[in-house]
């Protein structure tokens, strides 16, 4: 548990609420870097051992690359939304008014239907729905992205004593949980998550309601959840792995063995005014084929969708620069720069895949003689070949943009076409406009949206994702990583 470390915030609105001064001050840009940034320790004495046992000795240093950490490109903007995030959820849940009680009043006295929850409605904490969602292929690094992040943040503030800014002291004796961090697995059953949530608070504050209310059915879990959840004065919800969540039914079904849809997530939370991100891979996307409702909902203060890392982006430069510790090898010749756009070239931008990579070679250069061990071209290209075989099929659709023939890029196909069809409509209009001015047409000219056809027939699930019913929900151009 942490003090809270009070300041007078600067916005009159969030002003004198100890749940959010007690934040303390957000990190500026140099601060986020200097914290997050986890550099590879490279302390390899082996003075005394034998000259045999070297080269195991440095694949243990090697080992090592799994732990290092350099700041996505993404990264503070997203510390950014989730700081102002979870400030705007405790706007009406300031303890020093009867703002907590009425919402446990009411979460109360909607116990014989919480679904409905009409009391909880009618505390207007709407005003204060929070949610994001960040989006990306698998191994791009969002969960690592998002956990440091979550380091950043004090996750349980014990409040005592508030003293305001007239000098007026107030006993407050509350616990404040400001983050939760949960993964749903295996599209679990309505009760598991419900249970896995309780847990969660188990976890941070050392309660045990998991345990106690284990045998409860899911409305009474509800109730349980939101009471829990306001009374330790929770500011945000984390969901990982989002895309294990349901498609949404046509009308919600309260049961242990329900599936969990992001709808029943979202109306869980975002009653009692609890902000909300969804973190998942693209397939999470598929959740809105049904309706745009809860893409509307699920990205109220925008969203992140990260595709390959750019091989001229800062952090891939950074990354390479980090991943690539030569110095471990005997004759090392061949130029970083080389190596960064090389290495892009086979994992496709795909941090956890190129760290992979970089380890598995490295480890192996280590076995050949001194005058051998230089992390080159060729060298990763025989341990790409070797060991990561496996990969090849799908990182090549991946690098030719055959997004059809692997499932999980199914949705790159969708991105990519909704991105043209807007570029192509921009370029119609100035074309149109051109021509309007050289006086070659007169009148007005209407353009009709007209969606592109995909690119492989007979998908289905695409055909129900079209590029503009994506937009609509969405409203966010795909952010590659610049």
């Amino acid at each position: 548990m942490s003090k809270p470390d009070y300041y007078r915030h600067p916005n009159a609105h969030y002003r004198g609420n100890p749940f959010i001064e007690g934040l303390g001050q957000p990190l500026t840009l140099e601060q986020f870097y200097a914290n997050c940034e986890i550099p590879f320790d490279g302390d390899l004495d082996l003075s005394g051992v034998d000259e045999s046992l070297h080269g195991y000795y440095t694949r243990t240093a090697i080992d090592q690359l799994a732990d290092v950490y350099t700041v996505q490109d993404e990264a503070y903007r997203l510390y950014d939304v989730m700081r102002r995030m979870i400030e705007a959820g405790y706007a009406k849940r300031n303890p020093l008014r009867e703002d907590m009680r009425r919402i446990l009043v009411a979460i109360d006295r909607d116990k014989a239907d919480p679904w409905k929850a009409m009391h909880t409605s009618s505390l207007d904490l709407l005003s204060v729905q929070q949610s994001f969602l960040l989006l990306g292929l698998s191994g791009r690094g969002k969960s690592t992205m998002v956990r440091q992040i979550c380091k950043q943040l004090k996750q349980v503030v014990e409040h005592t004593r508030y003293t305001d800014h007239s000098g007026e002291e107030s006993i407050i004796n509350k616990t404040q949980v400001t983050y939760l961090y949960v993964e749903v697995h295996d599209r679990r059953g309505q009760k598991a998550v419900l249970l896995n949530l309780l847990e969660a608070i188990d976890t941070a504050t050392g309660e045990e309601y998991r345990h106690a209310h284990r045998n409860k059915s899911v409305n009474e879990l509800i109730t349980t959840v939101r009471k829990a959840f306001i009374g330790h004065s929770v500011g945000m919800v984390i969901i990982d792995e989002a895309q294990n969540l349901a498609t949404q039914a046509r009308s919600e079904v309260l049961n242990s063995n329900e599936k969990t849809s992001m709808k029943f997530i979202e109306e869980l939370f975002n009653r009692v005014g609890v902000p909300l991100m969804f973190v998942g891979t693209l397939a999470t996307l598929s959740l809105f084929k049904r309706e745009t409702t809860i893409g509307r909902r699920a990205t109220k203060n925008g969203s992140l969708l990260l595709a390959s890392c750019e091989i001229d982006s800062p952090f891939w430069k950074r990354f390479t620069r980090l991943l690539c510790q030569t110095q471990l090898l005997k004759n090392q010749t061949t130029p970083t720069d080389m190596l960064r756009r090389h290495l892009h070239h086979l994992s496709v931008g795909i941090p956890a895949i190129a760290t992979s990579l970089v380890r598995a070679t490295l480890s192996y250069l280590t076995f050949l003689s001194p005058q051998d061990q230089d992390l080159s071209i060729a060298a990763l290209d025989d341990t790409f070949n070797r060991e990561f075989k496996v990969l090849k099929p799908a990182l090549t659709a991946l690098r030719k943009g055959d997004y059809h023939k692997f499932e999980d890029f199914e949705p790159m196909l969708l991105l990519e076409s909704a991105e043209q069809s807007a570029d192509d409509r921009d370029a119609i209009e100035q074309r149109v406009s051109q021509l309007a001015e050289a006086s070659l047409l007169q009148g007005k000219v209407k353009l009709r949206d007209k969606p592109q056809k995909p690119e492989v027939k007979k998908r289905a699930a695409l055909d129900q994702l079209s590029p503009e019913h994506l937009l609509g929900q969405l409203g966010y151009p795909l952010d590659k990583g610049r």
